[in-house]
């Protein structure tokens, strides 16, 4: 049998799609359903069954296979929809991402605002194609993790996604014509940034000249079998969050104060396209970490802690999308 072509690594695609409905699956199609990833990359996972012999010789031990599973990883962006909120047009390209990775969103026509925050029940589940390089991967019933999602100044929004679902065969199948995203994020810069820090509660915003915010979700995702039953849970939250700012006035904001204190507090970090479209990542939390750290050469903090929601819950970071226009 004669060898196929050599093909290209970086040839691959992914086309994601959300479910309707827990047990609605649906066929992700590249002309509809195509998203933009940085550096995708794909693989399967598998729990090993050993059967640990009693031999009179050294050897390994052989297994079965049972829980299969496969995954897709890479970088995207955010960026705001045309119509944050409204009836149309409202929906973030990335947001077929966030939905799964256990968020929810809420879209405030009167404020203009499509914002996500997390939920502990009832979460999406997606179905994915992964092509490279003449193969596929068809995960099925996913669940996402979110890592490293960071506004950085000199850089654009992004984020790191995990999928994760069930999959029946690796098969071959030539790339197709996927249609992608167009739009071109902004890069965050001095004049279109504003970073924001509150104590809980009530407490005055405090504006801040900080470098960066990132969020890590946390998911653990975790495959489950039962009789007659199988399905991709997220079986836990432990998101944290990272601040990096140059050094404030003590008597304005003493990250000292506040970790011994254990003072719950919020930070906000805005990003303003020239559009007036605005990409807003926060959170809720408590500081654990202080690092005194250089930044571009100056004295600053690096600051970090778990996101902590309220009693009500669901607001211990969000990921907002508006139009600041009147």
């Amino acid at each position: 049998m004669a060898q196929p072509q050599l093909e290209p690594f970086k040839r691959r695609g992914l086309a994601l799609a959300v479910r309707a409905a827990a047990g609605s699956p649906v066929v992700p199609a590249p002309a509809t359903n195509g998203v933009l990833l940085f550096n995708g990359t794909s693989g399967t996972e598998f729990d090993k069954i050993e059967r640990p012999i009693d031999r009179p010789f050294l050897t390994g031990q052989p297994f079965a296979v049972g829980a299969r599973r496969a995954y897709i990883e890479g970088e995207f962006e955010l960026y705001p929809p045309t119509s944050p909120g409204g009836v149309a047009d409202s929906d973030p390209d990335c947001g077929v991402l966030l939905l799964p990775a256990g968020l929810t969103v809420v879209k405030d026509a009167t404020e203009k605002t499509t914002r996500y925050n997390p939920i502990s029940t009832n979460m999406a589940l997606s179905d994915a194609k992964f092509w490279h390089a003449g193969t596929v991967k068809h995960v099925q019933a996913a669940r996402h993790n979110l890592t490293s999602l960071t506004i950085t100044v000199g850089d654009r929004f992004k984020g790191n996604i995990r999928v994760q679902g069930d999959y029946e065969n690796i098969a071959e199948e030539a790339l197709p014509e996927i249609v992608l995203p167009t739009t071109v994020p902004t890069v965050a810069r001095a004049d279109n940034t504003v970073t924001k820090i509150a104590v809980l509660a009530g407490g005055a915003a405090l504006t801040v000249w900080a470098k960066s915010l990132s969020v890590d979700l946390g998911n653990t995702i975790t495959p489950k079998e039962y009789t007659s039953h199988k399905e991709t849970g997220i079986t836990d939250r432990a998101p944290t969050w990272t601040l990096r700012l140059a050094k404030t006035a003590l008597a304005d904001f003493n990250p000292w104060t506040l970790r011994d204190a254990a003072t719950p507090l919020s930070i906000s970090l805005r990003l303003t396209e020239q559009s007036k479209l605005y990409s807003e990542l926060g959170i809720r939390g408590q500081i654990d970490t202080i690092n005194e750290t250089e930044i571009d050469g100056d004295y600053g903090w690096e600051l970090s802690g778990p996101c902590v929601a309220s009693d009500a819950g669901g607001d211990e970071l969000y990921i907002e999308f508006g139009d600041a226009t009147p």
